[in-house]
């Protein structure tokens, strides 16, 4: 068919057809690189993360004091073209157990990363793809309860912004001043567990107010 062709346009020819089948290769990668996780765009996302947080709190309730942080986000690119966003809320547990700890690892089948005596963290995954994060003050707290709070942060990952987040706030308190934020998350039996809180460097954050827990 091409035998009339010059050896210079054969070249070309072939050249061609090997940029177009690279092309192909590259259109076929970007496609699958949509994974579960990216298909759950960020406001779907905010529903797992906030499920998790409050299913967290609800093995805390009874036996520990609850403060759960603001929702917060940090912009992402799930692909070069698709702008998204990655959510985060930490939950405050002060007087937290051993036994409640061993219980939310087990429950989120979360991996030991530190064990040491200045702290202990444990780290997993739901299925949902939402990251779970556990730190403690300690590995052996004395009794088998944290004098200073433990904190549970879960992690959306950067989901696709297919639509806004909106982030609601009451009035607060009349004593609040700017820095005082506002968090809540359902607990799985159908109370609300509501915090103002203010951040502050030597632990997650400063409780004002609180609910408490889970009923």
């Amino acid at each position: 068919m091409f035998s009339n062709l010059s050896e210079r346009w054969r070249r070309r020819l072939r050249i061609a057809v090997a940029v177009w089948a690279v092309l192909l290769v590259a259109v076929a990668f970007a496609g699958s690189r949509a994974t579960v996780r990216e298909q759950v765009d960020a406001e779907g996302a905010r529903g797992l993360l906030d499920a998790a947080v409050g299913e967290a709190a609800a093995l805390f309730t009874g036996a520990a004091v609850l403060a759960v942080g603001p929702l917060t986000w940090e912009e992402c690119e799930v692909t070069p073209v698709r702008p998204g966003l990655s959510l985060e809320r930490t939950l405050q547990v002060s007087g937290a157990t051993v036994e409640h700890v061993e219980a939310l690892t087990e429950r989120f089948a979360l991996r030991s990363l530190t064990s040491e005596p200045d702290g202990a963290s444990w780290s997993g995954t739901t299925q949902e793809f939402i990251g779970v994060r556990v730190t403690a003050p300690a590995a052996d707290p004395p009794g088998g309860r944290w004098a200073e709070p433990v904190a549970v942060q879960a992690v959306s990952g950067c989901r696709p912004l297919e639509a806004p987040i909106g982030a609601f706030a009451p009035d607060p308190p009349a004593e609040a001043t700017d820095a005082w934020t506002y968090g809540s998350v359902d607990c799985p039996d159908g109370a609300t567990l509501t915090s103002w809180t203010e951040p502050v460097e030597a632990q997650p954050m400063r409780v004002h107010e609180t609910s408490g827990g889970c009923a």
